[in-house]
């Protein structure tokens, strides 16, 4: 079956599909869905499929009121699908919806110590204050970054690019040449102290969205070496059979789809823009090929590891539930899609 045909049947079954639990249910303003609305951008990018813009629109009609009710982080994360539909289509409820989402990122959203976005989240739930995510990069900077371009509004440029900064700081270990999943500004400490695999592909794709958006700031050098340092590495993670595990440098941890498929979607990335094309390629193609095999009938892409919050240690990360989820959809689209562009 070819990319888009793939592309296809997993975009199919979240448009068609009418699930009711968290993992595949998208009508919710939340970041799950958020991303899961990214890969059916992706996918109407990919094919020209009118369908699945109608299926945005009509989104965005039902739950566009709900952007206000409960402003986290992960509540930023549809906007960057309905800030492209809006480009698309010239809806400005759209561009209403994301303007304000924006006035919270940059004007009221919680900050660390160490000047990063706290990640929040729509559940009540204790225990994150002053935690910095790797996932933020994805629900909240690349939003800024492309809007900041978009509007000429520089202020949001600057503040995507500081955060990412602030993320490679924080977050990078110059050991492993990986990311870990967070930092606590108050402990000055990894908590797990795990190199979770869908937290590098988060930060993999924010950094090329947010570089090849952006124009020149402050630590783009610093951001890029580490970054060249992050593929080579993410090469050498990869399995023999073409995947990445849940835990990349753990090989007793099993084998993960969404962070395969969001490690490819990076490493293709990076090959059309930054150069070492053939590893990188070479890379990516094997995963792409390895994750076509989890894709069942219906178009239910497998194996993904459901919400996962920075666990207490290692153990807990391999014990997270494996299902189909939304974003394992979306990441299986980007990946597919980056595949084409080859």
């Amino acid at each position: 079956m070819s990319n888009k045909d793939l592309i296809k049947k997993i975009a199919d079954r979240i448009v068609d599909g009418r699930d009711t639990d968290w993992e595949m249910n998208i009508e919710a303003f939340d970041w799950n869905p958020g991303v899961g609305l990214y890969g059916i951008w992706r996918a109407y990018e990919a094919t020209g499929e009118l369908r699945y813009l109608d299926f945005l629109l009509r989104w965005a009609e039902a739950h566009g009121e709900e952007a206000g009710q409960k402003r986290s982080i992960n509540s930023a994360a549809p906007c960057l699908t309905l800030w492209e539909v809006y480009k698309c289509t010239g809806k400005e409820f759209l561009k209403q919806v994301c303007l304000d989402t924006i006035r919270y990122l940059t004007k009221e959203a919680p900050l660390t110590v160490d000047g990063g976005l706290e990640h929040t989240v729509t559940e009540d739930v204790p225990g994150m204050k002053e935690q910095m995510w790797a996932d933020t990069l994805f629900m909240a900077c690349i939003l800024l970054a492309r809007t900041g371009r978009d509007l000429h509004r520089p202020e949001w440029c600057e503040f995507a690019a500081k955060q990412l900064v602030l993320h490679y700081e924080m977050l990078w270990d110059d050991k492993s040449e990986l990311f870990f999943h967070g930092w606590h500004g108050i402990r000055k400490d990894h908590m797990s102290g795990v190199h979770w695999g869908r937290a590098n592909a988060w930060i993999l794709i924010s950094t090329l969205e947010i570089l090849e958006t952006l124009g020149a700031f402050a630590g783009r050098a610093a951001v890029i070496e580490r970054m060249g340092r992050h593929l080579n590495r993410l090469c050498r993670c990869q399995r023999e059979n073409g995947m990445f595990g849940t835990i990349l440098d753990d090989k007793s941890s099993c084998d993960e789809v969404s962070a395969s498929a969001g490690i490819a979607c990076g490493l293709h990335m990076a090959a059309r823009t930054w150069g070492e094309a053939g590893e990188l390629f070479t890379a990516s193609e094997r995963t792409i090929r390895a994750i076509s095999g989890y894709v069942n009938e219906d178009g239910s892409v497998t194996k993904v590891s459901t919400g996962t919050p920075i666990m207490k240690d290692a153990q807990a990360y391999k014990e997270i539930a494996m299902t189909t989820t939304l974003y394992g959809q979306a990441l299986a689209i980007m990946a597919l899609e980056e595949g084409m562009k080859a």
